[in-house]
């Protein structure tokens, strides 16, 4: 399961991967294709998708690469600006790919998070008057690319078009005829002429590594698969690097020895997925004589983690590796030498740190990200227990930062499709150790707990259920550990409008912690804290306000005033304190917390900014339009910029500041803004949950919706 959102709250970049193209080594074999599909950027375009399907390691990317270069080439630097790199192999990149897109085009930004913004951007780039070019690679499941309509359809999120200087390019190994529809131009990219084949491996291997006949005669072999032939090459380039005394008498050194060592023992399968394999061990072998006596076993680990870049700076831990099976003595050094070894081998993909396109540029870790075909040849379950053990301690707050501050968003974007991923394995995770199955359950909650945090509560949810099931059968039903999981799906419960069931799981937790440590222990408060707020948003003021001023009581008694347990008690009972009336009071209340936010974590962190729309909400309701207007934007502007235009909590400031907008006469903007809250709301939550409902309700009453 892998975490999803919206542009607004996923890191993503439109730039295509020049870095990956290789200038010193031209892209053979493919020059009637490029020239194709560069007419279609010269005013000889068909408006079609243009589809290019293959084998992986067939070279699909390197030729939208290719083409994306030579274009820039043809109509010069400006075409930089107008050229978009998708990555498609995860929903959540595509769709926050593609609404960037939007937003680069000129789509008004009250539509960029809306469902209608695949309608307006593709007919943003029909009407386009100068060359542009949309890459979306990495299309594993077609299906992904349906978003709110239908791919063969043409209502998709990616679709035919009507410019006749644009271009639409996808990549994905899928080239069934059924899957893509009538708008589609299928481009396979076949294995390599023997010639052009011969001339990769030259081109790597280098000019004086054997005989052009040898050259072909593997070329053959290797079935004129790109990705082996790089393979080959590169390999063979390594050997003639080494000094002669090093190597040994069995590393093939040539084309033809290149060939013979394939073909033992006789009668392999000539399909690239052996010869990968073939090519695999070979490559290993020599990593292995070259020292690198950790790669065959990293290999093996990264490949049993999810088919997603992984953060190996915040997953390897050295001291967790050392004395495994095959890592016995391994370090640091090691780590990092074996992953470049790796790398040059073109086995793995390494990405360095960057900074992160968000308000605070935290920085995105490095990643190693394992070829899928390596990485099923490599995949086995020696090392299961290890990725969960590394998965949980990475995924500790202590280490990754907890999942609901914004500043650790950056590293959770790549753990998360790693720890969740577990939930997938739910079998192989039950095979094992209870003491990993506990691990297990660790990680994959501070994984939904970061789901939770990004506005997908109904993700949360289910992962959720999960932890309590795990946790129930491991430790029993009232061991802390599973109150706490519990606590977390009546959090997510609540989230997503489920009041009676987060009641009741929240009571039983409270209790139990009760029964167990009395009244007072800390988790037990927090428990009632949040019954307490159900209370509230059921209704129950009376009952709501009993729980709060117990807790903060407690909290004051235990902790102190300027504790932030007792400030979100004191910010709670504020909110109950404000919908019974008692305006003052609940002023006062706020006020305390805010000067205490604002010191302790800062102006735009997301609890300060719920105080300010709290307080937005009492000058609003106190008839006060002018100033709830002024603050209802301020933290509009910094709950999208923190948190993202479609999280629930900017989301609900920007439904008050609808609200406002009408009352004070804007029935326009009123409408636009309202429109927008009740398309994310029922997208994400359902037509049904009380805040697109209430959204619904505010629409009713303008001019423009009633008349």
């Amino acid at each position: 399961m892998a975490a999803s959102s919206s542009s607004g709250t996923r890191i993503v970049t439109l730039t295509a991967p020049m870095g990956l193209r290789h200038p010193r080594y031209p892209l053979r074999g493919r020059t009637q294709l490029l020239v194709d599909l560069q007419r279609q950027c010269e005013g000889q375009g068909d408006g079609r998708l243009h589809v290019l399907h293959g084998l992986s390691g067939s070279g699909k990317t390197a030729v939208a690469l290719e083409s994306a270069h030579r274009m820039q080439f043809r109509f010069g630097a400006a075409f930089g600006r107008c050229t978009w790199w998708i990555d498609a192999r995860q929903a959540a990149l595509l769709e926050g790919g593609l609404r960037s897109v939007a937003r680069r085009v000129g789509v008004p930004e009250n539509l960029v998070d809306a469902d209608e913004v695949v309608d307006v951007l593709w007919h943003r780039l029909s009407q386009a008057d100068s060359p542009w070019l949309l890459v979306v690679d990495g299309v594993d499941d077609p299906s992904l690319l349906d978003g709110p309509g239908q791919l063969t359809a043409g209502t998709g999120w990616v679709r035919p078009h009507s410019c006749p200087c644009g271009l639409v390019l996808v990549t994905t190994c899928d080239g069934s005829p059924d899957v893509w529809g009538a708008g589609a131009v299928l481009r396979p990219v076949l294995p390599l002429s023997e010639g052009d084949a011969a001339r990769v491996l030259i081109d790597h291997a280098g000019p004086d590594i054997g005989s052009v006949d040898g050259a072909y005669r593997l070329a053959r072999r290797l079935g004129g698969l790109p990705l082996a032939l790089r393979m080959a090459g590169d390999y063979l380039a390594e050997v003639n690097e080494m000094p002669e005394a090093f190597r040994d008498a069995d590393m093939p050194a040539g084309f033809d020895a290149f060939v013979r060592a394939l073909d033992e023992p006789v009668g392999r399968e000539l399909s690239p997925a052996p010869m990968i394999a073939d090519m695999r061990l070979l490559a290993l072998g020599l990593l292995e004589r070259r020292g690198f006596r950790y790669a065959t076993p990293l290999l093996e680990l990264l490949s049993g983690f999810a088919d997603a870049p992984v953060p190996y700076t915040l997953v390897l831990r050295t001291p967790l590796l050392r004395g495994r099976d095959g890592l016995e003595e391994i370090d640091g050094t090691a780590v990092w030498r074996s992953l470049r070894a790796l790398a040059a081998l073109s086995m793995v993909d390494l990405s360095q740190a960057t900074s992160a396109e968000s308000a605070d540029h935290a920085v995105v870790p490095a990643t190693v990200r394992v070829h899928p075909l390596i990485r099923d040849l490599s995949s086995t379950p020696r090392y299961f227990p290890l990725v969960v053990t590394l998965l949980a301690h990475a995924s500790d707050a202590s280490q990754a930062g907890k999942p609901e501050e914004p500043g650790a968003w950056a590293g959770w974007t790549l753990l998360a499709p790693h720890v969740l991923h577990l939930v997938e394995q739910e079998a192989a995770l039950a095979q094992a150790p209870a003491e990993v199955q506990i691990l297990g359950a660790s990680a994959v909650e501070m994984g939904a707990r970061y789901l939770q945090a990004r506005g997908l509560a109904r993700q949360a949810e289910a992962v959720f259920s999960k932890v309590v099931q795990w946790r129930t059968r491991l430790l029993g039903p009232s061991d802390p550990e599973t109150l706490t999981a519990q606590h977390n799906l009546a959090a997510a419960l609540h989230d997503i409008g489920e009041l009676a069931q987060a009641e009741a799981v929240y009571r039983r937790v409270w209790l139990g912690h009760c029964e167990a440590q009395g009244a007072d222990f800390p988790h037990g408060l927090t428990a009632r804290h949040e019954l307490g707020r159900v209370l509230h948003d059921l209704g129950r003021l009376t009952e709501s306000e009993e729980h709060l001023s117990a807790v903060l009581q407690s909290r004051r008694r235990l902790q102190g005033k300027e504790h932030g347990h007792t400030l979100s008690a004191q910010h709670e009972l504020a909110r109950v304190l404000h919908d019974l009336g008692r305006w003052e009071e609940a002023r006062r209340e706020y006020e305390q917390v805010l000067r205490a936010r604002r010191r302790d974590l800062g102006e735009d962190h997301p609890r300060t900014l719920t105080v300010l729309h709290n307080l937005a909400c009492l000058a609003q309701d106190g008839g006060l339009l002018e100033e709830a207007l002024e603050q209802f934007r301020n933290v509009h502007v910094a709950r999208s910029r923190v948190l993202g235009r479609t999280h629930p909590q900017t989301l609900s400031t920007a439904y008050r500041l609808g609200c406002v907008l009408r009352d004070r006469g804007n029935a326009a903007d009123a409408y636009a803004l309202l429109q927008q809250v009740h398309t994310a709301l029922a997208s994400s939550l359902g037509d049904g949950h009380a805040h697109a409902r209430r959204a619904a309700s505010a629409l009713r009453t303008l001019p423009s919706v009633s008349g």
